[in-house]
């Protein structure tokens, strides 16, 4: 399934080579043991999972885009960023097949789920550039620049500071691009637009900070070999998503046009009541 879909984002590329990627350092893993490079080696497929999740967004993004009427530079740069994220995808799946893990799986039904309940081409342009883009890849670009600040392997920096690289690029595309899409919405659909904030910010939480929250809260050890292997510390990660939000994410939606606090405030209220 995870080949498949990367072949019909990038379908240029034959089967046999759907997961080779750009050259990167080979693995150095004698300074740690079977059982801590089992478990980093896990993460990479998870990776490489989402990274085709937003490869698939930033797809929909760009034909969104179009029938919306946004200019160009505009569906291009989205167009670009299926590219990054395929890209991304491939980096993922290399290094963990390097490191010993099962292939990446994919289920594509959140994105079809997700992209389901945006049918108006202009709203489904705004909440995805909001979301995935503007809000997730900013927290996104966090969760990898604390990861690298981390890692010592050079297979696993040097994959992370790679994928990083394009996270600033395309944080900055999404907050550029929502601010350019703005003017365009109508007061109803920026009252909508509002909504989605709230409930994209509940989300990112959920996924992003909750479970390494819970991880604290259980007192488990997290053996340091984990993180110099490319796996985010439960506290580096918690700590980074609330600088991401608090920081950069909450202050750059207001400048838009979108009451970040109130957003964040309301997350939880605007899910439980659908409002």
């Amino acid at each position: 399934m995870f080949v498949r879909f990367l072949q019909k984002l990038d379908p240029a590329r034959p089967a046999p080579t759907a997961v080779r990627t750009i050259d990167l350092p080979a693995p150095v893993l004698a300074p740690y043991t079977e059982a801590q490079v089992r478990f980093a080696a896990q993460a990479w497929p998870m990776r490489a999972a989402q990274e085709l999740r937003s490869a698939r967004i930033f797809r929909a993004l760009a034909q969104a885009a179009r029938v919306a009427g946004m200019v160009e530079p505009w569906p291009t740069c989205f167009d670009s960023a299926v590219r990054d994220e395929v890209r991304h995808a491939r980096i993922c799946a290399d290094v963990g097949a390097r490191l010993g893990a099962a292939a990446p799986k994919y289920d594509g039904r959140p994105v079809r789920a997700r992209l389901a309940g945006l049918l108006d081409p202009l709203m489904r342009a705004a909440s995805l550039l909001l979301v995935e883009v503007a809000i997730g890849e900013t927290i996104s670009m966090y969760m990898f620049r604390a990861g690298r600040r981390s890692a010592v392997e050079p297979l696993a920096r040097a994959a992370l500071s790679t994928i990083l690289a394009d996270e600033v690029r395309h944080q900055r595309l999404g907050w550029a691009g929502l601010a350019a899409l703005w003017p365009a919405l109508t007061p109803p659909l920026q009252v909508a637009v509002q909504r989605e904030a709230a409930t994209g910010l509940a989300a990112c939480e959920q996924q992003t900070a909750l479970p390494a929250i819970r991880y604290l809260q259980r007192r488990e050890p997290f053996d340091p070999a984990y993180a110099a292997l490319g796996v985010l510390n439960p506290e580096a990660r918690v700590e980074a998503f609330y600088f991401a939000v608090e920081r950069l994410v909450l202050p750059r939606l207001t400048r838009v046009g979108v009451d970040g606090p109130l957003a964040w405030s309301k997350r939880y209220t605007t899910v439980q009541s659908g409002n």
